[in-house]
């Protein structure tokens, strides 16, 4: 009978031993590869300082813009639907910490039954029971930490989630910026269209007093016409542009489709000679959207620690403290008092798989946590050169336009003169019109491409974000 015992408890302590080895599901083959952080960026840049300490009003130095971008992070809809996922967090955060905490609540039922009496078996036994207190339904006593390994996962859902809510209001705060800039774009060009169409308006007529003495032919004419039309044209396509424009900027702060005037044109905001970006592992804590990643990957580590938790022993306890008595009259009597305290442990022997696939799925979360991080860290990285890239290159351009400008108003002005004079036919004094007209919109297009590789930087280098420790 001893010897059956000691089986016994051996057999207990060898499914404990069993049990409490939680099997790892690694995948075959499987090996994270971190991102290795350069120490300096391949566009030469000033890494003493970075763009993103500034705050935007000091950065766009426009208070009309300023206004706008503030009016977006009060009203827009994408910053609210944010805000409320950072409340959803944080109510399974309190779902989920709760979990540890024991209940209380009031206990009161009645009991009624009726069997045969052990001691006839043709009589029936009626008894009553009655029962008030509180009651604490089973309590896992989170021996292990399991449930607080549940509970730092949802903590880093919740800190993942706000840190996204500060990823959408710094692509916010670029995105009215860059169509702030597209309106400051347009209306320049505008201004420009305007000028070409009354110079050819002036052309048209020249030509059309010279035309009615003899000297031209009709072909320069419907030229001229031609040429005042193209002009025409471009005025009316540069003006659906800048609508459009204002109703996405309209929508972006949250308010109806409606006009939107600037007083401060493109040609008074000053660009920077250089662009500070700081290091490169400085994104690591300045991107909202690569902290966020960080603290996902966080978070499936902690789900991955509970999944393992789980192959352990769990300990549940239920108590009562209360009353309970035969007869309802005599309920609450000082000595009808009575209390029970149940604990269990409860030992997974066999659950059919659920908690290796359990498992398994929680390190494959994990896995592609790890890679979501990597990639979000490279993007990052790569978003900064681009914006660095195209600001060095766009500003080379832009100083070879300039020239060019130049150059294409004086030969406008000395093809006038040859055209006037009778040397030059009427198609140079067009081509050269042309030539002006396309070379002051490349102009305008690529000093405000330069604007917008500034607001880039910004957004790419986590401007507007004050990191959290």
């Amino acid at each position: 009978m001893r010897s059956h015992r000691l089986n016994g408890l051996a057999l207990a302590a060898a499914l404990l031993c069993s049990a409490c080895a939680a099997p790892t599901a690694e995948l075959a083959g499987y090996a994270p590869q971190p991102v290795q952080m350069p120490g300096q960026w391949n566009t030469p840049t000033n890494a003493a300082s970075s763009l993103a300490e500034r705050p935007f009003g000091s950065l766009f130095k426009d208070a009309e813009l300023e206004a706008l971008i503030k009016e977006a992070l009060s009203n827009n809809r994408d910053i609210r639907i944010a805000a409320q996922r950072v409340e959803l967090a944080r109510a399974q955060y309190g779902l989920q910490r709760s979990a540890g905490l024991p209940s209380l609540g009031a206990d009161a039922s009645a009991t009624r039954s009726q069997a045969p009496s052990g001691l006839s078996a043709t009589e029936n036994l009626t008894s009553s029971s009655y029962r008030l207190g509180l009651g604490m339904p089973a309590w896992e006593i989170d021996l292990w930490g399991r449930i607080a390994s549940l509970s730092d996962a949802a903590l880093n859902n919740v800190r993942a989630s706000e840190a996204l809510r500060h990823f959408v209001e710094v692509g916010l705060v670029s995105q009215v910026a860059a169509g702030w800039l597209n309106l400051l774009e347009y209306d320049q060009s505008l201004l420009i269209a305007e000028r070409t169409r009354v110079s050819r308006v002036e052309s048209l007529r020249i030509v059309t007093l010279r035309f009615n003495a003899g000297v031209v032919s009709k072909v320069d004419v419907t030229q001229a016409e031609t040429s005042l039309a193209q002009a025409q044209a471009a005025y009316a396509q540069l003006q659906q542009k800048r609508g459009l424009q204002e109703n996405a900027l309209s929508q972006l702060a949250g308010r109806n489709p409606g006009p939107l005037r600037v007083s401060k044109p493109l040609e008074r905001h000053e660009l920077p000679q250089a662009l500070p970006a700081g290091i490169p592992s400085d994104l690591l804590t300045r991107r909202p959207d690569v902290r966020a990643a960080e603290l996902s990957l966080a978070a499936t580590q902690a789900n991955v620690e509970a999944a393992r938790k789980a192959f352990l022993p769990s300990i549940s306890l239920t108590g009562f403290l209360g009353f309970i008595s035969p007869q309802l009259s005599q309920l609450i009597d000082g000595d009808r008092q009575a209390y029970t305290i149940s604990p269990a442990v409860t030992l997974p022997l066999f659950t059919g798989g659920r908690l290796s696939s359990n498992l398994q799925a929680a390190e494959a979360q994990q896995r592609i946590a790890t890679e979501d991080y990597a990639r979000t860290t490279q993007g990052a990285l790569r978003e900064v050169e681009d914006a660095l890239v195209r600001f060095q290159r766009l500003r080379e351009q832009q100083a070879a336009m300039q020239t060019i400008v130049k150059a294409s108003q004086e030969r406008l002005r000395l093809v006038d003169l040859r055209y006037v004079n009778g040397i030059s036919s009427f198609f140079e004094v067009l081509e050269s019109q042309r030539q002006l007209f396309d070379a002051e919109l490349q102009l305008t297009q690529l000093t405000s491409g330069a604007y917008a590789a500034v607001i880039e930087l910004y957004r790419a280098l986590g401007g507007g974000w004050t990191p959290q420790g």
